[in-house]
This record gives structure tokens, C-alpha cells and sequence, in this order.
């Protein structure tokens, strides 16, 4: 149990890379965020991979009152820590998708550029892997019995987390 006794709510936030400066860890917490730095996919605008990042800067700045669920953020809130691997695969990919929307939106057919093809190849195997880690981070988090949430991340992201909740319920 987290050890509130030293803890303001209605003072400044502390950065200890933890979510709004909350003094839970993993075990602590009723909600685990897991953030998902990953944004190869996202075809309009780029900038859902730092999210996580922006978030937990952010959250500093958030004031912890909450007039219909008082002392909510007792309950315990723990952002998981950013996994950087991700990201930086997130980032390289994302240059390669660029060069095949790129492609397509000038009416290009990616089957017909050997280079392109591998890429695309390339970018749905990690696609799948990123699904799948999505997917183990939940399953781990829920076995504890925990809340899991995600932040971050395209529209592909969520998929590894609905499957793990498929696999937890009917």
C-alpha cells in the first residue's frame, strides 16, 4: 500500500515519473496505464507516439480534485514506464510508411516496387509484434487484477489490448 501520509494532493506536482506525481507503483495502483508509443500507421498527422510522454508532463499541471468522486486519485493510478525500443521502431517505421502513402497518394501500386513491397512487409510483421505486446503488457496487468488503459499511440494500437480482454472475458 502506497504511503500517503507525505503526500499533498493540493500541492505542486512532483516529477517521479509516475502520473500526475501520484506516489503509487505498479502494485499500489487500482489503474495502470500502459503507454503505447506507435504511430506508423497514422496517415493524417503525426504526433501520437510522444502522447505517453506529453501526457505524464502534462499531468503534473492537473488538479486532483474531483467534486463527484472525492479523493478519487487515492484509488491509485501508475502510468507503466515508456518503452523507448517501441518508440524508436515506431519512428523508423513511420518514415517508411510515409514513403508508401507517399506512393500511393501520387496513384502508385506498391505490389508493382520491390522496395516499397519489403517495407510494407516489414512494417505489418512489427505491426503484429506491437499487437502482440499490447496484448501481453494487458494480459499481465489484468491477471493482477488491475484496470488497464492505454494512452497513446494510432488506431491500430487498442487491437492487442481488445484481444486481451477477449481472452480474460467471455
Amino acid at each position: 500500500m502506497a504511503d500517503l501520509s507525505k503526500f499533498d494532493p493540493n500541492s505542486v506536482g512532483i516529477k517521479n515519473d509516475n502520473l500526475f506525481g501520484l506516489p503509487f507503483t505498479q502494485e499500489d495502483a487500482e489503474l495502470i496505464l500502459l503507454p503505447v508509443p506507435w504511430e506508423v500507421t497514422t496517415s493524417y498527422r503525426d504526433g501520437t507516439s510522444r502522447g505517453p510522454e506529453h501526457i505524464l508532463d502534462a499531468s503534473l499541471q492537473i488538479d486532483l480534485y474531483d467534486p463527484d468522486v472525492k479523493d478519487a486519485w487515492k484509488k491509485g493510478f501508475c502510468m507503466l514506464p515508456i518503452d523507448k525500443d517501441v518508440r524508436k521502431e515506431s519512428d523508423y517505421l513511420r518514415q517508411c510508411a510515409q514513403l508508401i502513402i507517399s506512393h500511393l497518394e501520387e496513384g502508385g501500386d506498391v505490389t508493382k516496387n520491390e522496395h516499397l513491397s519489403t517495407k510494407l512487409e516489414e512494417i505489418n510483421k512489427a505491426g503484429d509484434q506491437l499487437c502482440d505486446w499490447v496484448k501481453q503488457q494487458t494480459l499481465t496487468q489484468l491477471k493482477k487484477g488491475k484496470k488497464v488503459g492505454l494512452i497513446g499511440g494510432d488506431h491500430s494500437t487498442p487491437l492487442g489490448f481488445i484481444k486481451a480482454l477477449g481472452e480474460m472475458h467471455d
